[in-house]
């Protein structure tokens, strides 16, 4: 396998030089009351799509995209579709029930602190989720909403600590994991790695396959509850995710400017999004 650098990417990654397209949809409620499941903060609201929205964005991803699957899978198809779930809330399980109408598995990534809670998954139904054949994945133990603001030691700790929780209960191993927030940095992805995951999901929109360290990065496109499903049968075309990733780019160097009061706000309250 020929590599060439993904200097467009903006960090230290190699991108697969080869034809292979990996399309990811980045999800995290299905729930018609948006105080039912999930993070309970406003900034949360444009993530929690409306049970018969969601139901139907899935239909048109099931009508219009090839392969879908899970990282099991992902060297066995040129082009691959993956459906991903951010959080662990409630609604999970009712997301798992609709996949499973098209023989469909979704990767869930929980925030392992937040197991039990009321709006986020049990420990039973996490093993039910994984007994039905869905991937489980680590979205960080307290899911700090603004991940790259910390240290490398925390990072750390974040990635551990969920890895073990997971294990533990799952017996399995965890290789996979997913970045609160998706904004990240080079200590984002290298922790990860140090801490055993094999995939590694961002929020950057693209559908090329990255490397770091041995590691897989894989970006996602996440359709926000209101988005048409005429976009989202584009994407799955792979048309207009150039757009995303120029928007998140120009929201990102904002982001950057505005560092300071950002980390400092988004990461004074555990319930973000991500």
């Amino acid at each position: 396998m020929l590599f060439v650098p993904a200097s467009k990417l903006g960090s230290n990654f190699m991108i697969m030089d080869n034809k292979s397209k990996c399309l990811a949809f980045l999800y995290h409620e299905a729930v018609d009351d948006p105080n039912n499941s999930g993070f309970q903060r406003k900034s949360a609201l444009p993530y929690k799509h409306k049970v018969d929205e969601f139901r139907k964005n899935i239909d048109t991803i099931a009508s219009n995209c090839r392969n879908i699957t899970t990282i099991d899978a992902l060297n066995s198809y040129d082009e691959v579709t993956l459906l991903t779930f951010d959080d662990g809330g409630k609604s999970s399980m009712l997301i798992a029930e609709y996949l499973e109408k098209y023989d469909f598995k979704g990767h869930f990534f929980v925030t392992t602190s937040l197991i039990g809670d009321k709006y986020f998954l049990r420990e039973d139904e996490i093993v039910d989720l994984h007994k039905r054949g869905h991937i489980i994945g680590s979205h960080t133990h307290t899911h700090p909403n603004v991940f790259k603001s910390l240290t490398k030691e925390e990072m750390l700790f974040e990635w551990t600590k969920s890895r073990t929780i997971l294990e533990n209960l799952l017996k399995t191993k965890i290789k996979s994991c997913s970045i609160p927030g998706g904004d990240a940095n080079v200590n984002s992805y290298a922790s990860a790695k140090e801490c055993g995951y094999e995939f590694i999901f961002d929020s950057v929109p693209t559908y090329k396959l990255r490397k770091t360290e041995g590691a897989t990065i894989i970006g996602r496109i996440c359709p926000k509850a209101g988005t048409s499903f005429s976009v989202i049968k584009s994407f799955c075309e792979f048309k207009g995710i150039k757009r995303e990733y120029i928007i998140r780019k120009i929201k990102n160097l904002i982001k950057i400017i505005l560092f300071p009061i950002y980390s400092k706000i988004h990461n004074s309250s555990r319930h973000g999004n991500g």
